[in-house]
């Protein structure tokens, strides 16, 4: 059975960012001040495409761009590149595909092909901009997608020609692209050397000529009339240095032109020759993602912005903002329909909201969709299946599983003002680090968290008093003071609660009310990772080293590293699990300790690339890699399988064994996974 010797948990603060996980449940304020009851959305486990897979929730996240195909199907993007999709116009989504390898490909634009059923193409930035992105094409409804275009190009903006079928136009970095042959190769149409004409963040095409093109860049919008020959500035009217998020012509006039900047809404009637800022919304909601106009009443119109949807019934003459300040609105589509318009609203948070009374009120519609960001997930590690976690965009509140994840409830009581980082399990409860450096322990008995002090004694000399007989020596006193060093690992071990700091090594111990500096020699002060070997024993990583040494007597020895083993990342010691040596990750690998003190790279089928620390399930191992795998050996390493697919695959954050049987995953892009390997049939 699994056996729990020692809770290690260390925080990474790497070139990725960090790496998040989360629960299940959506607590959302909606539209007209109107508030929603605190629904547990999951009370049973939705089995996912792969064998073995299950999603814990929870359901809704961040939308980034949406599309309606030809055949009525609405498309969904994401910022980790995937696509979902919906048969049913918005009601229940599922997931469709993946936009290239990387896991960071976000999605900005989806355009339909009009002509042909299951034709899309994307445009495309990855969030590590060193590798830019690119216009990719999927022929089976977003299922699969391959690179058409523009590759290596941070690809921003996307649209087609009304009037000229085989003619695109893309925005990007470095300029405007199009492509004259239905996307099959593509040219630069604005001057390279020009730094005007770069940074594109949105576009329209006239939807009367292909040559009259209008570009919105990161200062002030552009246009072309004889297809990027010529390019004229259009900025007349506009406050200086705004930035164009979103460009949107008339569809009855293609001569009044809607404009969204960090300035506010503008509006031109001429074609972009003059603009006039439009009222109604304030100023604080100068981002304007996005303005969508309603084909079926062209007087309606949308803006998402960064404080909420907002909605015009009269050409942007005034507007009412449709749902709360505090929702952050990234993309709508509106569906037409035979009793009127169906309005779809991606939120940064809340996934989709739905609405078909001209958004005068909205319903959650995220069945199948999934894309949660959490920033942390715990265990208790006396019962494994009580879990508690902290989502993004559920008001900053923690949310407790008693099932393993299978359902969710409100923590009920409130967490410290001060914001936190982490949630961390132990024997003696929940803890949580703060941000402004510090730890704070729940105390069930009174309901609410309590900061638990680090107090450092300082000695200091007293000068003696003068003798003329003898010499006397100084005496010795302590000066106490508190200190707020930033936790970098949190360890329990033989009843006590050591933590690895930026500050040193400190220690709980049991029956004690504050964290005191524990003795540590020759250490480097700042320790980044800490795991237990046996009773007061303990491992270290500092200033990518290895130690070891007794958390006591303060003796700590320094021993090799693997050579050319880069970063190093987790040390465990697996002898107290089952007798096979310390394991070791870094950023080439994960390496094993061999009896005769030499280090072996652990091969045949893992990957050399840095990882999380391990969970155990007797022989059973599972690590999470950086490329976003997730691998087990069924035999203590020295065989290793991949077990993660495409539908499921995205960085993960941490991994808890519950049993044998299954583990538990927690997702930065998928929320909360479960893996059995019953289900696949590998017991």
């Amino acid at each position: 059975m699994f056996r729990v010797t020692a809770a290690s948990i260390k925080f990474n603060h790497g070139p990725e960012g960090e790496i998040f996980f989360g629960p299940v449940l959506f607590l959302a304020r909606l539209f007209s001040g109107v508030s929603f009851l605190v629904l547990v959305l999951f009370s049973m486990a939705v089995p996912l495409v792969a064998q073995g897979w299950q999603g814990l929730g929870p359901p809704g996240g961040n939308v980034i761009s949406f599309a309606a195909g030809a055949d009525g199907t609405a498309y969904l993007g994401t910022p980790d590149g995937h696509v979902f999709a919906s048969a049913d116009r918005g009601e229940r989504w599922e997931i469709r595909g993946r936009v290239g390898l990387r896991l960071d490909a976000v999605v900005q634009a989806i355009v339909a092909d009009s002509t042909k059923r299951s034709r899309l193409l994307a445009a495309v930035r990855f969030q590590d901009s060193a590798f830019g992105g690119g216009v990719f094409e999927s022929v089976d409804g977003g299922r699969h997608w391959k690179i058409v275009g523009l590759a290596g190009e941070v690809v921003r903006t996307l649209d087609r020609a009304p009037s000229d079928p085989q003619m695109w136009v893309a925005g990007a970095r470095s300029g405007v692209f199009r492509s004259a042959n239905d996307g099959k190769s593509w040219e630069r149409i604005t001057p390279a050397e020009d730094p005007e004409l770069q940074n594109v963040d949105s576009l329209a095409i006239d939807p009367t000529s292909p040559d009259v093109i209008y570009v919105g860049t990161y200062h002030l919008p552009w246009k072309t009339t004889d297809g990027g020959k010529n390019w004229t500035s259009i900025a007349s009217g506009m406050i200086d240095d705004s930035d164009i998020m979103s460009l949107r012509i008339d569809a009855k006039n293609p001569r009044r032109i809607f404009s969204s900047a960090c300035s506010g809404i503008y509006r031109s009637e001429d074609a972009g020759a003059s603009w006039i800022k439009l009222q109604g919304i304030p100023y604080l909601s100068r981002r304007t993602q996005q303005i969508v106009q309603d084909p079926q009443n062209p007087g309606i119109l949308y803006a998402a912005t960064t404080a909420g949807l907002w909605q015009t019934a009269d050409y942007g003459e005034s507007w009412k903002r449709m749902s709360p300040a505090d929702a952050v609105a990234n993309a709508v589509l509106v569906l037409p329909g035979p009793s009127g318009s169906r309005v779809l609203a991606g939120m940064e948070s809340q996934g989709v909201l739905l609405s078909d009374d001209a958004a005068n009120s909205f319903r959650v519609s995220n069945d199948g969709f999934s894309h949660r960001v959490a920033s942390s997930l715990a265990a208790d590690p006396g019962d494994l299946k009580h879990l508690l976690a902290a989502v993004e965009g559920l008001l900053d509140k923690l949310w407790e599983s008693r099932d393993g994840g299978l359902s969710w409830n409100r923590f009920p009581f409130e967490v410290p003002a001060r914001s936190f980082t982490h949630i961390l399990g132990s024997t003696q409860g929940w803890w949580i680090s703060l941000a402004t450096g510090g730890i704070a322990h729940f105390d069930s008995v009174k309901g609410k968290w309590a900061p638990i002090n680090f107090r450092e004694r300082i000695p200091q000399i007293r000068p003696a008093e003068k003798s003329s007989h003898s010499r006397s020596t100084p005496p010795i006193k302590h000066r106490a003071r508190i200190v707020f060093p930033h936790v970098d690992s949190f360890l329990e071990s033989d009843g006590r609660i050591v933590v690895a700091t930026d500050d040193g090594l400190w220690d709980l111990a049991p029956e004690q009310l504050e964290f005191r500096r524990l003795p540590a020699k020759n250490i480097p002060k700042s320790v980044d990772y800490l795991s237990a070997t046996s009773l007061h024993s303990m491992l270290a990583l500092a200033k990518n080293e290895i130690w070891s040494g007794d958390i006591v007597a303060g003796n700590w020895v320094k021993f090799e590293p693997p050579s050319a083993a880069g970063r190093l990342n987790w040390i465990v010691d697996v002898s107290r699990v089952q007798q096979c040596g310390r394991l070791l990750g870094t950023d080439h690998g994960v390496f094993r300790l061999l009896p005769d003190g030499s280090w072996q790279l652990l091969s045949n089928g893992l990957p050399a690339i840095p990882s999380l620390p391990p969970a155990f399930a007797d022989s059973d191992w599972f690590i999470a890699m950086a490329n976003g795998g997730l691998y087990h050996s069924f035999d203590s390493g020295s065989s290793w399988q991949r077990l993660d697919d495409d539908s499921v695959q995205g960085k993960i954050a941490a991994l808890i064994a519950q049993n044998p049987a299954s583990v538990v995953i927690a997702s930065q892009s998928e929320g909360l996974l479960r893996y059995s390997l019953t289900a696949r049939g590998a017991h």
